[in-house]
């Protein structure tokens, strides 16, 4: 969740941030103004100009902001994405009225989508203070997502942003790192707020004012369930003939591209049949999928679903196949490879057509504990053509694996 909660990624890259604190608290500050008021100019000097809907200030533009101290371009690339979804990141110090912060952007190559500030200080400028001194800047605050009422550890509040001739973006601030006291503020210039995972809604709620403020929305079923229950929806029924490109509408959870399917170019090697395709896109909270369903121009053959980056925690769909009353036999297991690895599974259930599920799973470490999974789903239930390397399965296993 884009913010300051998250226990790796945006926290570490922040605490790094604090390269040299000791000269920035050394620094000479000026006092003229509060702390807050500073950190509030900070704040509005980096919301993007009303009419710029659909791009983003680049690296070389936040350098405008003369009350941050940062580090040379170009910015530093990341192995893996963070939080927020962001490869990209550049730190900077930042010291308003006396007081340390240690600053950092993130966002893509050529572009800054959200810049974090941590208080590295043992002297709290206070949320209340700085929330009073954007309004002093003539900016709106709208609390848009705040935490659920009694639950324990939600140290978040965001709030919408809104200034004569400024673009609407999101503030969050942070109070509670890990059950610590702590004081960290992100300015998100996005047009919409992250998506929370499951675990994050229970702990906050976009239901911030009125009768239901702080009461928690229903929150979704675990990942692997939710995928399962995708799955489920995209396996046409026994007996049943060929899937119609319409009949993929019916799973809620994926936005399909409005028909007709479009169709793919033809390389000479390539199948001459299914070569026509509708892309989408799931967001099961907080854990985005890419679909392509691909077939001919009358009918789906295959549906393939990919994570959009690592996560952590995604379960096991397989699992939760088999609870809501899938047999899952492996059929056959793909090339081994140190991070990754690929394998075929038959799936079958009274009242739906026997069909071959293939997972894929790459790993960023050894001990995988984030990893990229992708599916595909063959709905005629023939396996494709082996591929040098991989091993028909026997009994339930790969000889030789």
């Amino acid at each position: 969740m884009a913010g300051l909660e998250s226990k790796g990624g945006a926290m570490r890259t922040l605490r790094k941030a604090c390269f040299a604190v000791v000269t920035a608290v050394g620094c000479a500050a000026a006092h003229a103004q509060s702390a807050e008021d500073q950190l509030a100019q900070v704040v509005a000097a980096l919301l993007q100009p009303a009419g710029s809907e659909g791009s983003y200030g680049d690296w070389l533009q936040i350098e405008s902001v003369k009350q941050i101290r940062w580090e040379p371009l170009p910015p530093r690339m990341l192995d893996d994405a963070l939080p927020d979804g962001s490869y990209f990141t550049r730190r900077g110090l930042a010291n308003p009225g006396g007081r340390p912060f240690g600053v950092v952007a993130t966002g893509a190559r050529t572009m800054v989508v959200n810049v974090y500030f941590r208080n590295v200080g043992k002297s709290p400028v206070g949320e209340p203070a700085v929330v009073g001194a954007l309004q002093r800047q003539g900016l709106s605050l709208d609390l848009a997502r705040c935490p659920v009422k009694g639950a324990a550890g939600a140290g978040n509040k965001w709030w919408r942003v809104q200034g004569l001739g400024k673009r609407p973006a999101f503030f969050n601030s942070q109070t509670d790192c890990n059950g610590a006291r702590c004081e960290g503020y992100a300015l998100l210039l996005g047009e919409t707020l992250p998506t929370m995972t499951p675990q994050q809604q229970r702990l906050y709620t976009d239901r911030c004012s009125g009768e239901v403020a702080g009461k928690a929305a229903v929150a979704p079923a675990a990942w692997d369930e939710q995928l399962a229950s995708l799955f489920m929806m995209l396996i046409p029924p026994a007996r049943s003939g060929a899937v119609a490109w319409t009949e993929i509408d019916k799973a809620p959870a994926v936005n399909w591209a409005a028909m007709p399917p479009q169709q793919m170019p033809v390389p000479p090697w390539s199948d001459k049949e299914n070569h026509f395709y509708r892309g989408g896109q799931a967001d099961l909270g907080g854990r985005v999928l890419y679909l392509t369903a691909t077939g001919t121009n009358d009918e789906v053959r295959s549906v393939h679903a990919e994570d959009a980056q690592t996560q952590a925690d995604r379960g096991d769909v397989l699992k939760s196949l088999q609870q809501k009353g899938f047999d899952v036999q492996l059929a056959r297991c793909g090339n081994l490879y140190q991070l990754s690895a690929a394998k075929w599974y038959r799936l079958t259930s009274p009242g739906k057509r026997p069909v071959i599920l293939m997972r894929n799973v790459r790993c960023d470490t050894v001990a995988c504990p984030k990893g990229q999974e992708n599916y595909t789903l063959t709905l005629d239930g023939v396996l494709p053509k082996p591929q040098a390397g991989e091993v028909e399965a026997v009994s339930g296993r790969c000889p030789g694996r």
